[in-house]
């Protein structure tokens, strides 16, 4: 099986976070600590290792609120030992809005503060 390795441009900004995620594979649960955050993905320094391709489900609790996210299906798209980057696929209208504004606080903070 033969994998290639595109460089893409992001059109997007990560913004740094440090959020507690947990991550359900087909048979385990890993936690770990979502280092940054966009609409559409993330990286994850996780305790449970995963390899490129495999669907996770995540709950992601961000600061703003006790209640976490559920991000029904990511895949996973790239690994380095423990860290990872993930492609969110499936989240609720609902999750999408709530990260969408916790986002736009987080930059509007960061751009007041430069």
């Amino acid at each position: 099986m033969s994998h290639t390795n595109k460089f893409v441009i992001r059109t997007y900004h990560r913004i740094p976070v440090r959020c507690v995620a947990y991550y359900l594979g087909g048979d385990f649960l890993g936690k770990g600590t979502v280092m940054n955050l966009c609409r559409n993905g993330f990286r994850v320094l996780g305790d449970h290792q995963v390899v490129p391709g495999m669907e996770l489900v995540v709950r992601l609790t961000l600061p703003d609120k006790d209640e976490p996210v559920e991000i029904q299906r990511v895949v996973v798209r790239w690994v380095r030992g423990l860290l990872f980057g993930a492609k969110v696929v499936t989240m609720s209208p609902e999750g999408e809005e709530r990260v969408g504004t916790f986002l736009s606080s987080r930059l509007r903070a960061y751009c007041a503060s430069s």
